[in-house]
């Protein structure tokens, strides 16, 4: 802007979403007379605290809520069977007992819809019918008007049961039935042979050596420094219920919450600003949420359950337990003939997480002629399965790296040549290229860095006093994902800027991406913006999970950025009160954080 001029400050704002087929918000300008303008100053200086704060701040159960009732839930005791007698009523005369909800007092909850992919959500409705399908599954609620009633309470609860024998062992229920992708999804379970060549079988027959190896891997749990909590609260009609809780996508939470209330999505409200830890755990909206929200309705008052820590390893999803066979043949130079991968994963049988170790490893990782790929799931009576931290790629690069180990040891090649000699320039099987790879030059500069040309092969053989020194090497790839994302930038009176999105934060740095991106696409200091996130009433923001939150979010924040400065820009010339007011658009340049242009009056 001139000097000496007075300036027209905005209060405008853009959201863009970064998807294709996601709707486009236009910029809506409002306009405020101020004195102030943007800065044109890039960075902060020194001394300047960072974006992050290290303020106490609140996760789901410390959300201060009025008049707020406590929750606790009864588990079952037997791994399946059904519900005979379920006696209540010690618990409902405990002192502060509020209500005990059950099958015979239900809180009217949906199952949710069947539909391809089988099993992602849990199949089955909470307390509203007497089937026991695993140990550990949520059969009653106590709610009191404090947690220690409702707990004391809980425990005078006695259950019936008819009981059933489970399915629990993998070993036992394998193999299990081929796994089937949704529509459009590549096969999950195929076999490549070279000409000439009739099976997998004749194909590792033909090879000078040949590594088998059968890994087991047990279940595995991702508990986070937040225990799983909610606070659900509903407005005076029950329209409309607000639920504080820990959460990877609010835009899921929301819709899964709404699924099993049978209200619209519009009608949920989640905040989830602070999360605890998630490594997948909190993508879905487990019963914690679904049952505060449910006895929340019924009992017409805020409730609030935290989950103990035993019951989240039951009521939260879990890795689930695989079984996996490794059948590798190759040349006495090391190069691989054929690759055969055979899998087994816990599916339980009230749904989760489908495990698929093979996908995204040998089925991507290395050239071969002959390839293939068999993924089974096998249904047990256990609680759900989820997401854990690389879901499918720890296991399966497990795995075939360790059987990629004893091939290098068969056949004395080095295990990073070994590596570089099975190298995939293509899909495997697919023949398809990728954008990218750069793979062999991580092996290569991997090696040089690590001084690998000094490791010695032979175990034990190199000593640092009372110390064993060994040194190994392993592949692990991921893929790059990116999920549908809006994101909204709003310049303020006061020449700051607020980014927001629905995204959440949960360690990862999602609030700090935001404010940096931000304010590098304005070009002011990074001080002078508020981030936002974590609550669904924001632009719908990426699913923090699999890698792809900051992937997402990015373009989103700049799209929007660059929405906002055509929108000042215009602003600039159709208000009557600017500088500018009737100059062209075109005769206007926006730079950190400034307009510059010849004034029209």
């Amino acid at each position: 802007m001139p000097s000496g001029r007075r300036c027209i400050s905005t209060r405008v704002s853009a959201s863009t979403c970064s998807a294709p087929r996601c709707r486009i918000r236009k910029p809506s300008p409002a306009v405020r007379s101020h004195d102030d303008r943007l800065t044109s100053r890039t960075r902060d200086r020194p001394g300047r605290r960072p974006v992050e704060s290290h303020r106490c701040r609140p996760y789901a159960a410390d959300y201060p809520i009025s008049n707020v009732a406590h929750a606790y839930v009864v588990t079952s005791t037997i791994g399946r069977g059904q519900i005979l007698e379920m006696d209540t009523t010690a618990a409902r005369a405990a002192p502060g007992v509020l209500a005990v909800y059950n099958p015979d007092n239900n809180l009217g909850l949906l199952a949710p819809p069947a539909g391809p992919p089988p099993g992602i959500v849990e199949n089955y409705a909470p307390l509203q019918d007497r089937e026991v399908r695993y140990r550990g599954q949520a059969i009653a609620v106590v709610v009191a008007e404090s947690f220690e009633q409702a707990r004391d309470a809980a425990a005078l609860v006695t259950t019936t049961y008819r009981e059933a024998t489970p399915n629990t062992s993998l070993e036992a229920n394998s193999p299990g039935v081929p796994a089937v992708g949704p529509p459009g999804f590549p096969p999950l379970n195929f076999t490549v042979l070279a000409p000439g060549v009739a099976s997998i079988d004749a194909a590792l027959a033909d090879s000078a050596v040949v590594v088998e190896a059968t890994f087991h891997q047990p279940i595995q749990h991702h508990i986070g420094m937040e225990p799983h909590a909610s606070i659900a609260e509903w407005n005076a009609d029950q329209s409309r219920v607000t639920v504080h809780t820990g959460s990877q996508t609010p835009m899921n939470c929301r819709q899964l919450i709404a699924a099993r209330l049978g209200i619209p999505p519009q009608a949920v409200h989640v905040v989830t600003p602070y999360v605890g830890g998630g490594f997948g755990s909190r993508v879905m909206a487990w019963n914690d949420a679904i049952l505060a929200a449910g006895a929340a309705r019924k009992l017409g008052r805020p409730v609030k359950l935290v989950l103990t820590r035993e019951q989240v390893f039951t009521m939260v999803g879990h890795r689930g337990q695989v079984n996996q066979t490794i059948r590798l043949g190759a040349s006495r130079s090391g190069v691989l003939n054929v690759l055969s991968h055979d899998c087994d994963s816990e599916l339980p049988a009230v749904g989760g997480w489908p495990t698929l170790p093979a996908h995204d490893t040998s089925d991507a990782l290395y050239k071969t002629p002959n390839l293939h790929i068999g993924q089974r799931f096998v249904s047990l009576d256990l609680p759900p399965t989820w997401a854990m931290r690389g879901p499918n790629e720890a296991p399966g690069a497990f795995a075939l790296e360790t059987a990629m180990d004893e091939l290098a040891v068969a056949t004395g090649v080095d295990p990073v040549e070994l590596r570089l000699r099975n190298y995939a320039t293509v899909m495997p099987g697919a023949g398809r290229p990728w954008s990218s790879k750069h793979l062999g030059d991580c092996y290569r500069i991997g090696a040089r860095r690590f001084g690998w040309s000094a490791r010695r092969a032979k175990p034990r053989s190199r000593t640092d006093g009372q110390w064993l020194i060994g040194m190994g090497m392993a592949t692990a790839i991921y893929p790059t994902n990116q999920w549908p994302a809006a994101a909204k930038v709003e310049l303020r009176h006061d020449d700051t800027a607020v980014v927001s999105t629905a995204t959440s934060d949960l360690g990862t740095g999602a609030l700090t991406v935001l404010a940096i991106t931000c304010a590098d696409s304005l070009g002011i200091p990074l001080r002078k913006v508020t981030p936002q996130l974590g609550d669904s009433t924001l632009p719908p923001g990426a699913t923090a999970a699999g890698s792809g939150a900051t992937t997402s979010s990015v373009p989103a924040i700049q799209a929007a950025a660059a929405d906002v400065i055509r929108a000042l820009v215009q602003l600039a010339v159709t208000e009557p009160r600017s500088p500018w007011h009737g100059a062209a658009a075109r005769d206007l340049t926006y730079e950190n954080g400034r307009l510059h242009g010849e004034a029209s009056r």
